[in-house]
């Protein structure tokens, strides 16, 4: 039996964007089995807000969630997690789930304009090491920042961290979501990792992830197309 997982990023606060999402999922009849949010669900709000959505979002699918913030999210949201009602969150740390092993870095590398999460590329070295001794093909990478050279193109100047691209070269893993850069959605398979920016759900994108026994088909998806 497939089994279908939703993936998001970049909300940025557009809760008209999860009730128009839900319906559609409805329409289409799919089965959420799960959902990875990559960061970025307000824009420069208070936690409260930033949980406010996790919780619409865990109340209008009623599945697990596996979430990292994002570089306008609200620094206390790298604390907050709610496992009792399967709402993870994986800065950091892992989370298990079945056979996969979820793992996350939440923010963004340092940018010109000084948001709320940003980690120089040492820190997030220290974040990603931990992930190296999870297998591969079980492991589940969820990062706000893309990876350097790959979905992360803005007006020519790749601006991922090359941290993380060192880490894709040398373990990689089955599946990994980003968000961050709006104008690099898109999704490739780069040594046998299938990397997913499924664009910003406040512009009405998002994506899923099919697997099939040791088959996974990424698609993108725009609300209302």
């Amino acid at each position: 039996m497939p089994s279908t997982w939703l993936l998001l990023t970049d909300i940025h606060g557009r809760t008209w964007s999860i009730v128009e999402l839900e319906k559609e999922i409805n329409q289409l009849g799919l089965d959420v089995e799960l959902i990875v949010i990559a960061g970025d669900l307000t824009y420069f709000k208070p936690v409260k807000r930033a949980i406010e959505i996790i919780e619409f979002i865990k109340q209008s699918f009623n599945a697990p969630i596996f979430f990292v913030p994002g570089n306008c999210d609200h620094p206390q949201l790298l604390e907050w997690s709610k496992e009792e009602e399967e709402i993870y969150n994986i800065h950091g740390k892992p989370a298990r789930y079945k056979d996969w092993i979820f793992y996350g870095i939440g923010g963004s590398n340092k940018t010109p304009f000084m948001t709320y999460i940003e980690w120089g590329e040492e820190e997030i070295r220290e974040l990603v090491s931990p992930a190296e001794k999870y297998p591969r093909e079980k492991l589940v990478m969820v990062t706000h920042v893309p990876v350097y050279g790959y979905l992360d193109d803005v007006g020519g100047e790749h601006v991922g961290s090359k941290t993380l691209r060192r880490f894709l070269e040398r373990h990689g893993a089955k599946l990994w979501v980003t968000g961050h850069i709006h104008e690099a959605r898109g999704y490739i398979v780069v040594n046998n990792t299938h990397l997913v920016n499924p664009g910003p759900l406040m512009w009405g994108y998002y994506a899923i992830a099919i697997f099939s026994d040791d088959r996974l088909e990424v698609q993108l998806k725009q609300i209302g197309s």
